[in-house]
């Protein structure tokens, strides 16, 4: 279904204007339509950054950092990540945490922080995650442990499958 719109009207700056014109007509989309991407991105996503002071980190300063440290250290990085900042980013954003909510930030977490793509099949018995990556062995280490300290808070332990270029989380 798709969502209801609202027309809007508003000044801006003439060079970000001119800016917003040329990456619109780079990816061959309407002015509009990156309008609203723009916005859905600050909505969904960007404005929850500043409360946990998310930063944005290119991809190759991040494969260097991951691996730089030993399977010990990534490990209990994901862990202690995994049990901090999602709980409050949920909670900030809907109010609670449940499997669904999980499932959403996982879901913004790939289309907003580029750290994965998420993909989800739905099934007779239950839902099958996919976590893609092109960040090495020790990035699908990170991520398993993120997402078992995720599921903690609920008590649960989905099964993880991990490879070296994705994760699939079976809920």
């Amino acid at each position: 279904m798709k969502e209801k719109t609202v027309t809007i009207s508003f000044r801006v700056n003439e060079s970000a204007f001119k800016a917003l014109q040329e990456e619109a007509k780079k990816h061959n989309i309407s002015l509009n339509t990156l309008a609203n991407q723009m916005f859905v991105e600050f909505s969904e996503y960007d404005r929850f950054l500043e409360r946990f002071r998310m930063v944005k980190l290119s991809e190759p300063t991040l494969k260097r950092i991951i691996n730089a440290a030993t399977d010990e250290t990534i490990e209990e990085a994901g862990r202690q990540a995994g049990g901090s900042v999602p709980q409050g980013f949920m909670l900030a954003k809907e109010g609670e945490i449940s499997k669904q909510g999980i499932m959403e930030y996982l879901r913004l977490m790939g289309a907003h922080a580029n750290l994965f793509d998420y993909s989800e099949v739905v099934h007779s018995g239950g839902n099958s995650i996919t976590l893609t990556h092109d960040m090495g062995p020790k990035w699908s280490l990170f991520l398993t442990n993120y997402v078992l300290s995720i599921f903690k808070t609920l008590n649960e332990k989905p099964k993880i499958t991990q490879l070296p270029d994705a994760i699939t989380i079976g809920i």
